[in-house]
């Protein structure tokens, strides 16, 4: 019986709402930005939060990144001390190679000004992401070859020019071709393909080097082209279970190496892929504190104007609460009938709130990357209807407690 008369109050709150229909989406218009707000922020964190995670474990979660700047090379603000360090160098990188908690190490080579241009044919890219790396590079990251394979240590130190390309850059270069043992030119020198990588899994958040849009070639042709270039980074890949003593030989190794003082700082960072995520997470918690205030007060102002529209409603409805009373209605069945539309209402707001939120959380994803959590919409939907609750009650009670008599004769 209990099942009937809730589901009848239900239906009774969806009459009355829909015969105010313009007057109830006003109302909970702030319900329905805050829940969207909710879906489309959740979504966009988490979407970035997946997106730079699988970036990252592209690199090892077993490897690390050695530069003479905090927070890698790819800063644009320096200060002053940064700007006189001593850059790392291929020395550096032997040592670190002899390390009993390293696998493998290599130096990382960078153009020097504007990266060179890449052709084939016609065809050109003109952004390429061009290193220069040992044969043991391949061992300090998860690089997954599509096609062929990467360069020996037998072509490195004869400086073959042979080069693994980004699958962008088989794409834009060779697309129609078979890529292998095709030769493309970079800058003025001519290069055989024998490894196309694998396709990444997302795009990078910007800042950052995408992985298909590189052109890895042998160390010392690069040094050959860059002759000048003294600027070094180091990836090194650590044995099974030793990343942090891993770490701690490194640091204590490099700090003998660039002689820095006991009670000094090391004049140099180096950046694990946990390390990295840990710092985005930082920065994605400082988003959330700007963010929820805002979202609190979009659903406060949501809450406000359903406790206001109910108030308007019991006054509306004076006779109507009257004539329930002189007939038996008890005071809980009047709270609850008011408590049932207020719920009713903001639940409405939220499934609308949350329809919006995912429409535009798929307008996003057309730029950035997003992925909507089971949480988010749950969470949309319990706060809408907690609001119901919390700013219903006061106005369900104030109903209940109407005398019958003078309600009956209000007019």
């Amino acid at each position: 019986m209990k099942t009937v008369d809730f589901r009848e109050q239900i239906i009774q709150a969806m009459i009355t709402l829909w015969a105010h229909k313009f007057r109830s989406f006003l109302t909970v218009l702030g319900v329905v930005i805050g829940t969207a707000t909710v879906i489309a922020v959740g979504s966009l964190v988490t979407g970035m939060q997946k997106s730079v995670r699988e970036q990252i474990e592209q690199f090892g979660t077993n490897s690390a990144f050695v530069t003479k700047i905090q927070g890698g090379p790819h800063r644009s603000e320096l200060t002053e001390e940064e700007r006189k360090r001593r850059p790392l160098t291929v020395d550096d990188a032997i040592a670190l190679g002899q390390l009993p908690s390293v696998v493998a190490t290599s130096p990382i080579l960078r153009p020097s000004g504007l990266p060179p241009v890449v052709k084939f044919h016609s065809n050109e890219v003109r952004t390429p992401e061009v290193r220069g790396v040992w044969a043991a590079f391949a061992r300090t990251r998860d690089i997954t070859i599509a096609q062929g394979r990467f360069f020996t240590e037998t072509e490195d130190e004869h400086a073959v020019e042979a080069c693994v390309i980004g699958s962008n850059i088989a794409d834009k270069l060779l697309s129609g071709y078979e890529p292998l043992e095709k030769e493309i030119i970079v800058g003025s020198k001519v290069f055989r393909v024998i490894g196309i990588l694998e396709k990444s899994k997302s795009s990078p958040m910007g800042g950052g080097m995408n992985v298909d849009n590189v052109i890895y070639i042998p160390y010392h042709v690069m040094h050959t082209m860059y002759p000048a270039q003294r600027e070094h980074f180091i990836t090194l890949s650590a044995k099974q279970g030793q990343l942090d003593k891993m770490i701690d030989d490194a640091t204590e190794l490099l700090r003998r190496r660039r002689n820095v003082a006991w009670d000094q700082p090391n004049n140099f960072s180096i950046n694990t892929p946990s390390g990295i995520i840990d710092t985005f997470n930082g920065m994605l918690s400082v988003v959330a504190l700007i963010v929820v205030p805002i979202v609190g007060v979009a659903l406060l102002v949501g809450g406000i104007g359903v406790m206001n529209i109910m108030l308007v409603s019991v006054t509306e409805r004076t006779k109507e609460i009257g004539v329930r009373k002189a007939i038996g209605a008890k005071r809980r069945d009047i709270i609850f009938q008011f408590l049932t539309e207020a719920v009713t209402l903001t639940g409405l707001g939220g499934v609308l709130g949350i329809l919006f939120g995912w429409g535009l959380a798929e307008i996003v994803k057309l730029v950035m990357p997003t992925f909507i959590p089971l949480w988010a919409p749950i969470t949309g939907f319990v706060v809408s209807v907690v609001l119901g609750v919390g700013f219903g009650l006061w106005p369900a009670w104030k109903a209940a407690r109407l005398d019958p008599i003078e309600a009956l004769r209000y007019e």
